[in-house]
């Protein structure tokens, strides 16, 4: 069985309730294993087995339930940002005539205005209204008569069922000749609600923004130079690994690479937000959509396209739109039930008074419709979508990637912090002993080319690794090669007489090479272990290295809690332990042995430089390996959580005192 996944473009869904009945639908369908919508990106991310279902059934059944779909990145139709401001102009307009009109008619009551002038001025008003309700009010009639044809409702229904009835109503009465009408509280409903639209649809654009950026940077042009030393202009995507590109003052990166040259001032700004140059040594890697400060200079090629850290970034960033929080999810559910309440309460509160407290036809049907508007606004089905997709456009604008909405709404809350050493914790170093035969010497650059481990990086020099199926990497241990060759610890590599040293090398000869190593706090961690501090928040370092090293390492990086001869199975135990104690734990790992403990926290994080298997499994991917993004990240998720809360609290605050407010007849 193959599985196809795509995401489509929802233009016409207006809230978490809308989001719920195409989830539903679309989840009912035979072969569809995974469907997730996103309310302020209008968006739904679809996972089908391709034999049951097609692009074009699914596409027929949202469009079934009266919305618009079609596929992001191929035919997305645009936000129509000029109608909607033409609707508002006209509402407007209409509004602040018709509001001349009716003060006209108030002071007129009040000084024995004929009955002919207030006629006059009713008709006017009633022809003013007319345009607003037909034209302007049509973005909410639209979907109301789309899903009502379907025998469904959205949050357009008692809106549009509102406008109609109050305009019907006014325009009896005004062709009975009475002083009530409320051509005025149409058109000025249509407004209001027209300038909420407005603002809804440049959120929805800014949710996008930080992504559609990042795509960006990946369609440019670079000079390939050739083994013969030809310059060629070529597309970014026509780049290959192992091309040799030239880099001129000014120039963006057009991919991940390897500095050449002896060195090359960059802005990584396009990731890290922060526009301080980064000095980059020969050797060191160079990041797609950079800018070199300096030049001329020549790096390697080794990620194009998709497969670079923008790529990554950016498709991280489009899947993780439509993942929810239990918040959201909450507040969807709630959205998608709260419409048929609405209409309930409004046919409540004019049956109450029609009937049981004798209140005439007029009053009671405006109370009807005060029921409807004062509660059309469903703060709980928008303003939680609102908050996670503008914190997780505010967190990829500097480079941090949260995978799904609960990831937001659980990093900021986690008590346990638990970090990796070698890599995540810490920068490192190598250096090759001098008297290194270059075969034996190439053989280790083959080996560290399997790897990921930040160790492998440095001593591959940027090498690409070879198809060769006798290199294995054993995650915790080492990596094993052709000809009895391995890099790891002393046990592993066989030499436990040189257990003080924390990385070897057994060549294809049987020699056994010590390779110097350095580590040094990696940038920020110890203001971020300050601030978890100051939070309450417990760090402690897990490593797989001796205890001699790690106590060295603590010490420079000011850390209390360490656990020294960590394997991955130690670490997962570690990880348990804490979480049965009730702590809410977050685990920081670059690598192939910190994979099962990543799986296991409440919240997993990892660098974009890290392995690929501990990025898939991470919740939360930082671009740049510096801790000041892990704690902006870390804030920003306690503050999106505290506004999701507060927003749920505002709204039923809001309508516990507004829809009674409206059945006693105090708004109308």
């Amino acid at each position: 069985m193959s599985r196809a996944a795509e995401t489509f473009a929802l233009p016409d869904a207006r809230c978490g309730g809308c989001i719920v009945k195409i989830e539903r639908t679309l989840c009912g369908l035979t072969g569809v294993e995974h469907a997730r919508g996103n309310a302020t990106q209008k968006r739904i991310h679809v996972i089908w087995d391709d034999v049951s279902q097609s692009v074009d059934t699914l596409r027929h059944a949202i469009r079934d339930l009266g919305y618009t779909a079609e596929l992001v990145g191929d035919s997305a139709p645009k936000s129509d940002g000029h109608g909607l401001m033409s609707r508002l102009c006209v509402a407007g307009f209409a509004m602040m005539n018709v509001m001349a009109l009716s003060l006209s008619v108030w002071f007129g009551v009040a000084t024995d205005m004929g009955g002919g002038t207030m006629q006059f001025l009713h008709w006017i008003a009633a022809a003013l209204a007319l345009p607003v309700m037909l034209y302007s009010g049509w973005v909410f009639h639209r979907g109301a008569i789309a899903a009502l044809w379907r025998r469904r409702m959205t949050m357009d229904t008692p809106i549009s069922i509102a406008i109609f009835v109050t305009y019907v109503a006014s325009l009896v009465e005004t062709i009975r000749g009475t002083e009530h009408v409320y051509f005025d509280a149409v058109i000025g409903l249509i407004f209001f609600l027209l300038i909420g639209r407005v603002l809804e649809q440049y959120m929805h654009q800014r949710s996008g923004d930080a992504a559609e950026n990042l795509r960006g940077v990946l369609d440019l042009t670079a000079t390939r130079l050739s083994a013969d030393g030809v310059q060629t202009d070529v597309s970014s995507d026509e780049l290959l690994a192992g091309d040799i590109v030239l880099l001129a003052a000014g120039d963006r990166i057009p991919a991940d690479g390897v500095l050449m040259s002896s060195g090359l001032y960059v802005d990584e700004s396009i990731l890290t937000g922060e526009c301080v140059p980064r000095q980059v040594r020969q050797g060191a890697p160079l990041v797609a959509g950079s800018f070199a400060l300096d030049g001329p200079a020549q790096m390697r090629v080794t990620h194009v396209g998709s497969a670079s850290q923008v790529g990554q970034l950016t498709r991280l960033a489009d899947e993780v739109a439509t993942h929810k929080g239990a918040l959201q999810r909450a507040s969807d559910r709630f959205a998608s039930s709260y419409i048929p309440l609405v209409l309930v309460g409004g046919a409540v509160g004019f049956l109450g008074w029609y009937f049981i407290l004798g209140a005439g036809f007029a009053q009671s049907l405006m109370i009807a419709i005060s029921v409807l508007i004062v509660t059309c606004p469903c703060a709980a089905g928008l303003a939680t979508p609102a908050v996670t997709a503008r914190a997780m456009n505010l967190a990829l604008s500097i480079g941090v990637v949260f995978k799904s909405g609960a990831a937001l709404e659980r990093l900021g809350a986690c008590s346990r912090v638990f970090l990796d050493k070698t890599g995540t914790a810490s920068v490192v170093n190598a250096t090759l002993p001098a008297a290194l035969e270059p075969d034996a010497h190439a053989l280790l650059k083959r080996l560290a080319a399997h790897s990921n481990h930040p160790y492998s990086r440095m001593l591959s020099d940027g090498a690409i690794a070879p198809d060769d199926p006798d290199i294995q990497e054993i995650p915790g241990q080492g990596i094993t090669g052709p000809q009895g060759s391995r890099l790891g610890h002393a046990a592993f590599v066989g030499a436990a007489e040189m257990s003080t040293t924390s990385l070897l090398y057994r060549d294809q000869r049987g020699k056994v090479w010590p390779i110097a190593t350095t580590e040094k706090p990696r940038p920020g961690l110890r203001g971020f272990l300050a601030k978890m501090e100051e939070r309450g928040h417990r760090v402690t370092l897990l490593s797989g290295d001796q205890s001699a090293a790690v106590g060295r390492f603590a010490k420079m990086a000011g850390l209390e809690f360490v656990m020294a001869g960590q394997s991955p199975e130690d670490k997962l135990r570690v990880l348990q332990a804490a979480q049965r104690d009730g702590a809410s734990v977050l685990m920081i790992g670059d690598g192939l042995n910190d994979a099962i403990a990543l799986g296991a926290a409440d919240v997993s994080m990892s660098f974009a430089g890290a392995t690929q298997i501990a990025q898939n499994v991470a919740d939360v991917v930082v671009a740049r390996a510096d801790f000041r993004q892990v704690g902006v990240a870390v804030n920003l998720s306690a503050d999106a959580a505290r506004l999701i809360r507060q927003n749920l609290r505002f709204s039923l605050i809001y309508n516990l005192l507004a829809v009674p407010a409206a059945l006693a007849g105090m708004l109308s």
